[in-house]
């Protein structure tokens, strides 16, 4: 019975560890660069983050990535490497987590100190103990290769590839001509390995007098295949012809360095220049419009003259001031009024006729703009920073120029009309009261990483 228990007591200690030994485990973290020099701007450096402890296993851990000036640090995934060190006696186990950083100025950059946190287990049974930990600042030195523009993104990559479209297409050597109203796509897609999309320049700020320029959201995708990243940018951008003339849209100059021949190159997108003139379609959009206004005048004073004459006609005089009041009144409001030309708007985009609503928002646009300068729906969609009516608005000036009657769907042109007058209510309705008490805080990105491991 002894020896059974002496046994009992034997295997328990095998199991628990040794008598008196502290069930707090051992840990620390390593944070360092994969290179400390030879980093040049653009290019990818992967930075490490190690876990270690004389546990059983690792859960919960948490960080959050700092903002670093003068470049990008993300996580790619939360995939890790295991890893196994001896110590004296004891077997310690780490894990590894790579963050990828790509530098975009010259000089020594420095990764702000950050904290980890998480959990080891002990043993089976054993509640797992909780430890915090932060990472020392990592300082990197970075170089920007000779000839290189300053101040800019710098792709630097193994592999850089750029294709550039101009839609319509400029046919050979002969000149591009276009009218008043004419839509011009440049379309701009780049892909690079080992760089994200994120990280590519974005297209140059366009400001050209008489051309409304209306960039699209950049569409960025990035693929990993087995640690491999894959980056690709494609930017659009829309000129819309205001008015008449000969314009030229700016070269657009793209440099990437390749890290392992040391080979600064530069891929170009050529100037394009081009001649604007005007627009039969306009003209003629406008007389039809001030045809069926004056035909409405018409029509109207006739009805008026004939009223006049059945009042005098009339016995009681003294209805005719008061019908004669109301009368103007309503005039005034229903026919003279904005909310009436709106409401013809909205029923020519339901008529499906892209020459009636063409000659229905320049109606409308008399009222809308009262005392200002004459405007057409493209100015007034750039004055307004809406992209979205830009586009409806370009795409039925297409058909009005093109001259086709075919079916025409003005669903999405009268939705976005109808935000544009509810925010201007609005904002006059704001602008005559008190200020918010509340007013929406200002957003901030930030790159949170919660990986599990």
């Amino acid at each position: 019975m002894i020896r059974l228990l002496i046994s009992l007591l034997f295997v328990l200690s095998l199991l628990s560890g040794p008598v008196g030994a502290s069930d707090v485990p051992q840990a620390e973290i390593r944070f360092e660069a994969q290179r400390q020099d030879g980093n040049w701007v653009g290019q990818e450096l992967e930075l490490y983050l190690e876990l270690w402890s004389d546990g059983f296993s690792f859960g919960k851990q948490l960080w959050v990535l700092p903002e670093v000036r003068g470049g990008y640090l993300f996580q790619a995934d939360s995939s890790t490497v295991k890893l196994t060190e001896r110590r004296g006696d004891e077997q310690w186990q780490g894990l590894r987590y790579t963050f990828l950083f790509y530098p975009q100025r010259e000089g020594r950059l420095e990764v702000p100190a950050f904290d980890v946190s998480f959990q080891v287990s002990t043993g089976y049974g054993k509640e797992p103990a909780a430890l915090n930990f932060r990472t020392q600042n990592l300082l990197l030195d970075t170089s920007l290769p000779l000839g290189a523009n300053r101040g800019g993104l710098l792709v630097s990559s193994s592999s850089f590839e750029m294709e550039a479209s101009w839609r319509p297409a400029q046919a050979g050597k002969d000149a591009l001509n276009l009218t008043v109203g004419d839509a011009l796509t440049l379309e701009v897609k780049r892909r690079a390995q080992d760089v994200p999309g994120m990280v590519f320049a974005p297209l140059p700020d366009f400001r050209i007098e008489g051309l409304g320029v209306y960039p699209d959201t950049p569409q960025v995708n990035d693929r990993i295949n087995r640690g491999s990243l894959t980056g690709t940018r494609t930017d659009v951008v829309t000129f819309i012809c205001e008015r008449e003339g000969k314009f030229e849209i700016p070269a657009m100059r793209f440099q990437w360095w390749n890290p392992a021949t040391e080979v600064l190159s530069e891929q170009v997108i050529p100037a394009l220049e081009f001649e604007v003139v005007a627009n039969p379609a306009y003209a003629a959009g406008a007389a039809q419009t001030k045809g069926a206004i004056d035909g409405l005048l018409s029509w109207k004073a006739l009805a008026a003259a004939l009223l006049a004459v059945f009042l005098i006609l009339y016995p009681g005089r003294w209805l005719a001031g008061v019908i004669a009041d109301r009368w103007q009144r309503w005039r005034r409001e229903q026919e003279a009024g904005e909310p009436w030309a709106f409401r013809q708007l909205l029923s020519a985009c339901r008529s499906g006729s892209a020459m009636q609503a063409y000659n229905a928002v320049s109606v409308w646009l008399g009222h809308y703009e009262e005392g200002k300068s004459a405007t057409g729906l493209l100015q007034l969609a750039q004055a307004r920073g809406d992209a979205s009516l830009a586009r409806e608005a370009a795409v039925l000036q297409a058909r009005v120029v093109a001259g086709s009657t075919a079916e025409w769907n003005g669903g999405k042109l009268a939705a976005r009309l109808k935000k544009l007058r509810e925010n201007k209510v609005q904002t006059a309705s704001a602008a005559n009261g008190l200020n918010p008490l509340n007013p929406g805080p200002a957003t901030e990105e930030s790159t949170p990483a919660a990986p599990s491991g």
